[in-house]
């Protein structure tokens, strides 16, 4: 793309990184990524394009946003915000708000996710948009998760997996089944979390989405944790720790931290 930047090929040099944005993500290549979509921005401003601007700028947010600088991300997903409005492009805008949702929820800011989430499902049902529904309603289900309604957040999340059957949307599939796994989980049923979490895996192992079989890999290890399955507990998180350094994602940490202390415990309590 650069060399089409160069060239003076600025349409192909916008339209390559968009291209490749969903494989530069699904593999962890954020620095890559970011820097494609720098090169992108860049070739959909000299051009004038608009559309293709809002594209950008919000794809560079996303970019941002996995690199952990929020504060840019946000910036770029105004921009984005304030060109989809300008546009009448309501389904852009509300894919903006997503991310939005996606930087608070980052920073501990559930209710505030929680209203990008639902401002964002109110646009995809305006248009009739059910990938965007399906995508929102999870959405809305894992906030509701997060602030400690878990009823709503099951009701939510069996909603996204119906639309996401209209859809036939794998990777949003394995979302909403992660999603509903953590509703299970913190309703007390493990046995039905660790499906969910199982039918979440095979999604998105499907559709080769690295980080999110790390995430689903963690939170199968949580609720085996929950279940004194220590052993099965350790061997999950292991796989998603290798993911995670594979891809050298600071959530690696985390689970190293889990793994020391269930190893400290064992160490602790030997078999008798």
């Amino acid at each position: 793309m650069t060399l089409a930047a160069e060239s003076g090929f600025d349409t192909h040099a916008w339209q390559i990184p968009w291209a490749l944005a969903p494989f530069l993500r699904a593999q962890g290549h954020w620095q890559e990524w970011a820097a494609a979509q720098r090169v992108s921005l860049a070739a959909a401003t000299r051009l004038g394009d608009a559309a293709a601007q809002a594209v950008c700028s919000r794809l560079l947010g996303a970019a941002c946003d996995d690199l952990g600088d929020h504060d840019q991300a946000r910036r770029h997903y105004a921009s984005s915000l304030t060109l989809y409005q300008r546009l009448g492009n309501r389904p852009g805008e509300a894919r903006v708000l997503q991310n939005l949702g996606t930087i608070a929820e980052a920073q501990g800011r559930y209710a505030e996710a929680l209203g990008h989430a639902e401002q964002a499902l109110r646009l995809y049902q305006a248009v009739g948009n059910i990938a965007g529904q399906a995508e929102t309603l999870n959405a809305v289900g894992w906030c509701h998760g997060l602030l400690g309604d878990y009823q709503r957040a099951r009701e939510f999340c069996r909603q996204a997996l119906t639309a996401c059957g209209e859809a036939g949307h794998a990777w949003l599939e394995g979302a909403a089944w992660d999603s509903l796994g953590y509703a299970e989980h913190q309703l007390g049923n493990l046995a039905e979390a660790a499906m969910c979490y199982k039918r979440a895996l095979s999604l998105v192992r499907e559709v080769g989405d690295r980080l999110g079989e790390a995430e689903t890999l963690v939170h199968l290890g949580d609720s085996r944790h929950a279940a004194s399955e220590l052993t099965q507990a350790r061997d999950t998180w292991q796989q998603a720790l290798d993911i995670l350094d594979d891809l050298h994602h600071p959530y690696a940490d985390q689970v190293r931290a889990k793994l020391a202390n269930t190893n400290h415990h064992a160490s602790s309590n030997p078999p008798r």
